[in-house]
C-alpha cells in the first residue's frame, strides 16, 4: 500500500504494554503475532519485565537497539504520551494506539489527543486510532490489533480489504464475509481517526495490487470530497467500493433561508455522493457478503433483463417480484429459445420466463439440463440469470453444480444460484460452485438485489468511461466572475443577474420605486409584481407577491399593496422597490438550488417547484460540479419526471434545457464555493423550448471574499 508499506508489511514491531494478564490489549497483540507466525521481529515493551514469552522485553521503546516500523500501544491513556515521545526519539514511522480515553471521553481526553497528535506530527509519526482495534494484513500475518480482530475464527487470505470506523461492527461484517467463504487482504479499524482516517486508507487500497474489492463501514464523514474522489478512482481502477454509512437519520439541522436548504438532509448528500462515485451502498450485514461474492465472479450484466429457471415455481415468483422492485425486468425469450427449451424439458414444464423444469428434472439428465440452461443464457435478451435449486436434494444440487460449472465457462453473463439447503447437506455442490466462482445465495430476493447491484455498477462504469464529469473541472461561462462583492442575501434582481452572467436564462424584469414610475406600454402582461428586498427571503409569506396582473389599474393596485404589506409585516426590511416580471406561461415549475455544506461543499438540488416544493418534497441532489448527463440522472429520480416528458396530450418539455441549467448552476456554485452560501431558484419554469428562472435568491458568505475560485 503506497505510503503505508512499513505499516502493513513491517519487519519489526514493538508492542508496548504487555503484561501477565492475557486479556490486556498489548498482550493479545503479541500473543496473536506469535500464534499466527508473523515473520518479522517482535519486541515486547514493559519496564517490569526483562523477558516476555521467551523474548527480550525492553523498558521503553527507545531502548530497543534496532529500527522499529510499527509501535502497537496498549497502555492506559495517561501513559500514551510518554510512549509517543519515545517513538519520536526512536523515529518510529507508525503507531497503532489501541488505548481509549482520548477524544471520545470528554475534555481531558480531547486535550490528550491534541497533545499526542502534536508530538506525532512534529516527529512525522502517522497514528492509527486511538481507541481502535488496530490493523491486520492477513497475507503477511501482521496483527497490530486486539479484541475480536485477533480471536478465532482466523480470516482466510483473499482479495477483499475492510476499512471500518467501528471495530466491533466492522468485524461483524468481516465474519459475515468469512462465513460465506470470502478471504481478506487487510482489515483496518480506524477508531477516533486522530490522524489517519478511513478515507485515506481507502485511497491507499485503491492502489494496492492485492486488493480487488474494498468494503467500508463509515459513521462520521469529515472528508466527503476525498471519499468522492476515492470512489471515482476506485471506479476507474475497476475495484468495487462497498460502503455502509452509519448514522443516517440525523438531518444535520441548520438555520436556512432558502427552500433548498430545508428540503434535504446530510444523508441525501451522502447518497448523492455514492451515486456520483459509483459507490455501492449496503444497509444489511448479509449484503456485504452477497455483493462481494457477486463482484468476485467478475461477470457483469449488459443490461437489466433477467431470466429465472428451476423446479420451484414459488421461488421464481419471489425472484420476479424482487427483480422488478430492484429495477430489473424479466426478459422475453426469442421463439428459438422457447423451442430449444421445449425439446428437452417435460411437456408440463414452462418454456417462457420463468422457466419451470418441473419436479425431479434436475439431476435426471445432465445433457438435457445443460441444453436448457444454454438456451436461456444464449438468448440475446437475457443479461443475467437465477437458477433456483431451493430445497432440491443434495444429489440434484451436485448434478446442477456440475452442469452449471460447464455452462458458465462459455458465457460472460452472470449466473446466480438460490439454494436453501444447509451447508452441511449440500457441501459437495457448494464446493463445486465455489471452484467455478458461481455465487450461491440463500434467498431469491438476495439474488435479485445482487444482480441489480452488478447492473448499477456496470452503468456507473460506463458513465465514468464516457467522462461526463470532465465538466467538473471546466468553467461555466462567467461562473468565476459572476458574484459581486460583499456578503448577505442578494435581491432578486442581483440574484438573477448572477445567474444570467453564468449562462442561466432568467425572466425579463423591470424595477420601479412606486406605481407612479410605471410605463405600462413597455411591459408585456401578464405580470408578476414582487416586493424587492434582500431582507425578505420569502416574499409570499408577507403578501409581497401578486400574480397574473394584466391591466394598468391592476398593476398600480398591486404595487401599492405589496409595498404596504412590506411596511406592515416586515417593517425592519430595507425595500429597494418593486419588481415587475413578465410571467412565463405554459410550463412546469421546478425548484433548483444549491446548499454549500460544510462537509460536502456545494450540493445542487432539483425538485417539484412552486407551491409543490415543501408539500411533496420531491427532490434529487448531486455534489457540484457535474455535467449534463449527471443532471439528467437527477431528473430521472423525480416523481414529477413523467410530467416533463408530456402527459395527457400535453407537449414534452425541454429536459435538455433543465439539465444544462443544473450543470451551469453546479459550475457557478463550485467556482464560487468560498462566496456562495445558498442559491434558491423557485420557480425554474420548464417550457417546451427552454427553461427560465422566474425567481431567485442568492446568499453570499462575506468571509470568503477574495477567494472566489480557490481550488
Amino acid at each position: 500500500m503506497k505510503g503505508f508499506e512499513r505499516l502493513f508489511e513491517p519487519q519489526s514491531i514493538a508492542v508496548v504494554g504487555v503484561s501477565d494478564d492475557p486479556v490486556r490489549p498489548a498482550s493479545q497483540t503479541l500473543h496473536t503475532l506469535l500464534r499466527y507466525g508473523f515473520g518479522g521481529r517482535v519486541h515486547p515493551v514493559n519496564p517490569r519485565y526483562s523477558e516476555y514469552e521467551g523474548l527480550r522485553c525492553y523498558p521503553t521503546i527507545d531502548a530497543i537497539e534496532e529500527d522499529i516500523d510499527v509501535a502497537v500501544i496498549g497502555v492506559p491513556a495517561r501513559g500514551v504520551i510518554p510512549v509517543i515521545e519515545g517513538c519520536a526519539k526512536k523515529r518510529v514511522p507508525f503507531a497503532v494506539v489501541l488505548s481509549g480515553g482520548f477524544g471520545e471521553s470528554g475534555a481531558e481526553g480531547i486535550e490528550r489527543q491534541k497533545q499526542m497528535l502534536a508530538i506525532a506530527r512534529a516527529a512525522n509519526i502517522r497514528i492509527v486510532g486511538p481507541n481502535c482495534l488496530g490493523i491486520a494484513n492477513i497475507h503477511r500475518d501482521v496483527y497490530a490489533a486486539f479484541g475480536s480482530m485477533t480471536r478465532p475464527p482466523r480470516l482466510e487470505r483473499g482479495s477483499l480489504s475492510l476499512v471500518t470506523q467501528s471495530g466491533g461492527f466492522g468485524v461483524s461484517l468481516a465474519l459475515a464475509c468469512a462465513t460465506a467463504g470470502i478471504g481478506f487482504r487487510n482489515v483496518i479499524a480506524t477508531g477516533n481517526e486522530a490522524d489517519i482516517g478511513a478515507v485515506e486508507f481507502i485511497d491507499a487500497l485503491v492502489d494496492d495490487p492485492e486488493t480487488d474489492i474494498i468494503l467500508a463501514y463509515i459513521e462520521g464523514l469529515n472528508d466527503a470530497r476525498g471519499l468522492l474522489e476515492c470512489g471515482r478512482r476506485a471506479l476507474h481502477a475497476g475495484k468495487p467500493l462497498i460502503v455502509w454509512k452509519g448514522g443516517v437519520t440525523d438531518d444535520g439541522a441548520r438555520a436556512a433561508a432558502t427552500h433548498t436548504a430545508n428540503l434535504t438532509g446530510r444523508y441525501d448528500y451522502c447518497r448523492a455522493l455514492f451515486r456520483q462515485a459509483g459507490i455501492i451502498e449496503i444497509t444489511e450485514v448479509h449484503e456485504a457478503a452477497d455483493f462481494v461474492k457477486a463482484f468476485q465472479a467478475r461477470r457483469f450484466p449488459r443490461g437489466r433483463q433477467v431470466a429465472v429457471m428451476g423446479g420451484s415455481g414459488g421461488s421464481a415468483i419471489v425472484f420476479a417480484d424482487a427483480a422488478q422492485k430492484s429495477g430489473l425486468r424479466l426478459a422475453t425469450f426469442a421463439e428459438d429459445t422457447r423451442r430449444r427449451i421445449a425439446e428437452v424439458i417435460p411437456a408440463i414444464g414452462a418454456v417462457h420466463n420463468p422457466v419451470d423444469f418441473t419436479a425431479g428434472y434436475i439431476g435426471a439428465d445432465d445433457e438435457k439440463l445443460s441444453t436448457a440452461v444454454h438456451a436461456v443464457l444464449d438468448d440475446a435478451a437475457v443479461d443475467a440469470a437465477c437458477f433456483n435449486l431451493a430445497t432440491s436434494a443434495a444429489s440434484a444440487c451436485h448434478a446442477a453444480a456440475r452442469v452449471l460449472t460447464s455452462v458458465v465457462a462459455g458465457t460472460t453473463k452472470p449466473l446466480f444460484v438460490f439454494l436453501a439447503l444447509p451447508e452441511s447437506d449440500a457441501a459437495a455442490a457448494l464446493s463445486v460452485f465455489r471452484s467455478a466462482n458461481i455465487p450461491v445465495l440463500p434467498s431469491p430476493v438476495r439474488v435479485a438485489r445482487a444482480i441489480a447491484t452488478l447492473a448499477s455498477y456496470r452503468e456507473a462504469l460506463e458513465q465514468h468511461r464516457r467522462a461526463d464529469d470532465v465538466g467538473r473541472s471546466a468553467s461555466a461561462a462567467g461562473a468565476a466572475e459572476a458574484v459581486p462583492s460583499g456578503g448577505g442575501a442578494l435581491s432578486e434582481v442581483e440574484s438573477k443577474a448572477v445567474l444570467q452572467r453564468s449562462g442561466i436564462a432568467v425572466t425579463r424584469d423591470v424595477v420601479v420605486r412606486s406605481a407612479a414610475d410605471v410605463d405600462f406600454a413597455a411591459l408585456s402582461p401578464p405580470l408578476a409584481v414582487k416586493i424587492l428586498s434582500s431582507d425578505i427571503a420569502h416574499k409570499t409569506d408577507i403578501g409581497g407577491v401578486k400574480l397574473d396582473v394584466r391591466t394598468p389599474d391592476e398593476l398600480r393596485a398591486a404595487i401599492d399593496e405589496v409595498l404596504a404589506n412590506a411596511r406592515l409585516l416586515a417593517p425592519q426590511a430595507r425595500v429597494e422597490g418593486v419588481l415587475l416580471s413578465e410571467m412565463v406561461k405554459g410550463g412546469f415549475e421546478l425548484l433548483a438550488g444549491v446548499v454549500n455544506d460544510v462537509v460536502f461543499g456545494p450540493v445542487v438540488v432539483v425538485g417539484a417547484g412552486g407551491i409543490n416544493t415543501e408539500v411533496f418534497r420531491d427532490t434529487a441532489c448531486r455534489i457540484a460540479p457535474f455535467g449534463e448527463e449527471t443532471a439528467r440522472e437527477m431528473l430521472g429520480e423525480l416523481g414529477c419526471r413523467r410530467i416533463l416528458d408530456g402527459t395527457r396530450g400535453r407537449p414534452a418539455l425541454d429536459v435538455a434545457a433543465v439539465a444544462r441549467t443544473l450543470a451551469l448552476l453546479s459550475q457557478l456554485a463550485w467556482h464560487n464555493r468560498a462566496r456562495i452560501s445558498e442559491i434558491d431558484i423557485n420557480p425554474l419554469i420548464v417550457l417546451p423550448s427552454g427553461a427560465v428562472a422566474a425567481d431567485a435568491l442568492i446568499i453570499l458568505n462575506a468571509a470568503g471574499e477574495g477567494d472566489a475560485s480557490a481550488e
